[in-house]
């Protein structure tokens, strides 16, 4: 049960950073590198004390939750027409 508590703690924190890794480079076709950029600012938050997972979750442990939730939101957020897909420029 405790473990289900910090992943409910940790969606908050996952939703903001792929809402904001989104917001900031809206391009299609780069999922990895968002997904890279996303996992590089927890990591960051996660060496830095900021989520408080550290004494229940090994960095690698916590990667193998953290994917399938933003790839569970990225998958909500395009059905439902959430993230804003730029468009090519027509030259």
């Amino acid at each position: 049960m405790n473990t289900v508590l910090i992943i409910l703690k940790m969606l908050p924190v996952v939703l903001t950073a792929v809402r904001a890794v989104e917001e900031a480079i809206p391009l299609p076709g780069q999922g990895k590198k968002k997904l890279d950029l996303v996992l590089n600012i927890l990591r960051t938050a996660y060496d830095g004390g900021i989520v408080d997972v550290a004494r229940d979750f090994t960095w690698e442990k916590l990667v193998n939750i953290v994917v399938p939730m933003i790839a569970r939101i990225v998958d909500l957020h395009n059905e439902l027409g959430l993230f804003q897909k730029s468009q090519p420029s027509k030259a």
